[in-house]
């Protein structure tokens, strides 16, 4: 365990996640998809719990020999995603060579420079590398991207340890127990914090019973109008905003019902949605019972990442979860902000730098 490692992660997380933060109001500036309200609070309730300690009994819980150089390659994800992805192979003891996204390469080279300034030499096992030819000199590959981006880079790996994060999406549940205005206040802030841009955003939201579920939307929209005043949704490609007002148009037309936002794409709620949300835009489906939730779950397998859950009493949702691949289920208004040491796609926070597949 390097203690030095642990030291200076944690310090690089403290500065990201102190109020009126300067590394934030840095990455709003480079990267106004998102709105500063959602940067701020994203960022510090997302590494409130990355401290020192945590970061050492990882490395007590999962301790094993890592590979001496590893180059990650980096998806847009949210930029808490980002910094885990590459911190814990740092924290491994891996020298790390990693290819940001083409679409942020604002939030590594931000890290990078936070960690300059809490440990220069801790900072010099992380480089950044936008070529491809980052792969060729490692001893493992780390990926993040989309099922085709995963399925080439496997093939280039060669005999080298690799391990794969490809498509997910998340849910949430809402049980015959829950409390429908609080879920939908907790659910909305799930929506909100970055947008709907990760896969720990939710991509369904799944009701026990017709009527709970016509409740819970018109709640939700209610409750999606509302936090938009504090979390402003962050600015759209022109692209962008023409592929949503088309696939809300169309969802309108397919729901049972619909409340969309006034003269703009802010948020949008569809009883009966037939595809997956979008952008703070979001399908709610009647389930009967912890049966029908596992169904439509099992339906999405293998891309279900988390389930944020509420009002199913003692019930296995973990189970649920994994029917449909899912290696995480959590209370609603935690589903964007995992422990770091939470079992990504069922591996160990470490463990894909030092286990992964030959």
């Amino acid at each position: 365990m390097n203690e030095r490692v642990i030291a200076a992660l944690a310090a690089a997380f403290e500065a990201w996640r102190t109020p009126g933060s300067r590394w934030c109001r840095s990455l709003v500036q480079a990267l106004p998809v998102h709105s500063p309200q959602v940067v701020e609070l994203g960022i510090r309730e997302s590494l409130a719990h990355w401290t020192a300690d945590a970061l050492r009994d990882l490395c007590l819980r999962e301790r094993d020999r890592a590979p001496e150089r590893a180059v990650v390659w980096l998806a847009d994800t949210p930029p808490p995603g980002t910094f885990a992805a590459l911190a814990l192979p740092l924290l491994a003891g891996c020298t790390v060579r990693a290819k940001p996204a083409s679409a942020d390469p604002f939030s590594p080279a931000l890290f990078l420079e936070s960690l300059v300034e809490a440990d220069p030499s801790v900072a010099a096992a992380l480089a950044l590398d936008a070529e491809a030819r980052a792969i060729d000199p490692a001893d493992a590959l780390v990926v993040y991207g989309s099922d085709a981006t995963v399925a080439t880079l496997r093939a280039r790996a060669g005999d080298r340890l690799f391990v794969g994060y490809g498509h997910r999406l998340s849910a949430a549940a809402i049980g015959p127990d829950a409390d429908l205005a609080g879920a939908a206040s907790r659910l909305a802030v799930d929506a909100c914090l970055w947008d709907g841009r990760g896969c720990l955003s939710p991509s369904w939201v799944f009701v026990d019973g017709s009527e709970r579920a016509a409740s819970f939307a018109r709640a939700l929209a209610s409750e999606l109008d509302l936090a938009g005043e504090s979390l402003p949704r962050g600015l759209l490609s022109d692209a962008e905003e023409v592929a949503l007002r088309e696939r809300r148009a169309r969802e309108a037309l397919r729901a049972d019902d619909a409340w969309l936002s006034k003269d703009a794409t802010d948020w949008g709620v569809f009883l009966g949605g037939g595809a997956p949300g979008a952008l703070r835009n979001l399908p709610v489906v009647a389930v009967n019972g912890i049966a029908g939730l596992a169904e439509r779950c099992a339906a999405l397998a293998p891309h279900l990442s988390s389930l944020g859950h509420e009002g199913f009493g003692d019930a296995d949702l973990g189970a649920v979860a994994a029917r449909g691949g899912g290696s995480r289920a959590c209370p609603l208004g935690r589903m964007q902000l995992p422990p770091i040491d939470w079992p990504h796609d069922g591996l160990g926070a470490l463990q894909p730098v030092y286990a992964g597949e030959r």
